[in-house]
């Protein structure tokens, strides 16, 4: 929510977008996909083939369920996999799918094995164990499957945080519905969890991709198995409804995953691309606190807004678009506290209200002169006077978001604001 008052210190604003996502490239695939060597259709070697050829992926990842996989159907789906991949081109996976009837669904990924005694019952109760398991067997990582898809799950113990160890071995969460990441993605997270969104299609017809348009999107550094595994781990990961679309954030450099310390105001880039240029009615930055910031976008997005965000333990990019294809990011998260301040708000100058409708009401530099420059999303620039007044009127500007520069010859402040 964003408060009447909003503090802002001197900041240094940039309306043009950094290239803060070299040395990555995004790729977009389906980390979720059955054969029938469980209960899909035809064989790995088409999956990778039709995902490759026909929908055009950059990776796809088979996953039968586990309790349907024998020996030799696993040895020869790596096999496949192997023989499927051409680095720089396409990365075929080789996954399994440990269905528990109680607990949900988990996909594992990075391993040469099997639970070697899938047909005793273990398995499918005891979470513990299985979680032992993949940690047993690193550098396995895993992936929470569709949340909620069966109302007797206990969705992993409703999300109980267990330890680093774990988390860091399970840095996936699986959407499929706008409800399942509505109701787990943001529980999971404020539950301790650091895991990052992928959206898949759990295919169990022969339309690897062609399902529908929504992807798991991963920023690597090359598009090869292990530099795929690399950015899972790292959290450089989004999930799109919309197959065109792309998501980067970060922090002075620091991409989402990762963890930054807590400073006064933190330039978050944003990043928003879809080549089809549609519209995004709306774009939210999302924490544990809620909506921390909504404004629309009439195209693709590539700026930076400076937040300072005291008691937030992550932020990541909710967008909707016209036709109401979501997309999300990975969170970044923050370490650390900013213990001074009163002394920071002492320092500062601010403006009210936010969202403003009519006239922006403006106080600082002791009521000095001062010029003020207001530009548009697209940092074309709208408004600008040079005045004492404390009085700014905006009546004339278009509904959206709005970034301004107000400075005498020895003090600046930027700083965003929404027009209702």
């Amino acid at each position: 929510m964003i408060k009447n008052y909003i503090f802002l210190c001197f900041l240094i604003f940039c309306f043009i977008g950094t290239n803060a996502q070299q040395p990555y490239q995004v790729y977009f695939g389906n980390l979720h996909s059955h054969t029938s060597n469980s209960d899909g259709e035809s064989e790995p070697e088409d999956a990778y083939n039709y995902a490759r050829y026909t929908a055009g992926l950059d990776f796809l990842a088979v996953s039968d369920h586990l309790e349907q996989i024998d020996p030799l159907e696993w040895y020869l789906v790596k096999d496949e996999a192997d023989n499927a991949t051409v680095n720089g081109t396409f990365v075929a996976i080789a996954a399994w799918e440990w269905g528990s009837p109680l607990h949900g669904h988990v996909n594992v990924f990075n391993t040469s094995s099997i639970i070697s005694d899938a047909v005793n019952l273990w398995y499918t109760t005891d979470l513990p164990a299985f979680i032992d398991w993949v940690l047993d067997h690193a550098p396995a990582m895993a992936q929470f499957n569709h949340p909620g898809e069966e109302s007797y799950f206990t969705n992993w113990n409703d999300f109980t945080y267990i330890d680093t160890i774990t988390d860091n071995a399970f840095p996936l969460i699986e959407v499929q519905t706008v409800q399942q990441a509505t109701d787990y993605y943001e529980y999971a997270l404020n539950k301790g969890w650091h895991l990052s969104p992928v959206w898949n299609q759990d295919n169990h017809s022969a339309n690897w991709g062609t399902k529908n348009d929504g992807r798991a999107g991963i920023w690597a550094t090359s598009l090869t198995r292990s530099a795929l595994f690399d950015a899972i781990g790292a959290g450089r990961t989004f999930a799109t409804m919309d197959k065109n679309a792309s998501i980067w954030l970060d922090i002075s450099g620091t991409p989402f995953g990762e963890t930054v310390q807590r400073y006064t105001n933190m330039p978050f880039h944003i990043n928003l691309q879809d080549t089809d240029n549609e519209t995004w009615q709306q774009i939210e930055l999302v924490s544990n606190n809620g909506v921390v910031l909504t404004f629309p976008s009439q195209g693709s997005l590539d700026t930076i807004i400076t937040l300072p965000l005291f008691t937030d333990d992550y932020l990541f990019v909710r967008g909707i678009q016209s036709d109401s294809d979501y997309i999300w990011s990975a969170p970044v998260y923050f370490a650390g506290l900013i213990t001074n301040t009163d002394e920071l708000e002492s320092q500062c100058f601010k403006y009210y209200p936010n969202p403003v409708k009519d006239v922006l009401h403006f106080e600082a530099f002791n009521n000095s002169p001062f010029s003020m420059e207001i530009y548009d999303i697209n940092s074309r620039l709208v408004y600008r006077k040079t005045t004492s007044e404390s009085v700014i009127n905006v009546s004339n500007m278009k509904s959206g978001l709005y970034f301004f520069k107000a400075y005498t010859d020895t003090k600046l402040l930027t700083g965003s604001l929404i027009k209702e």
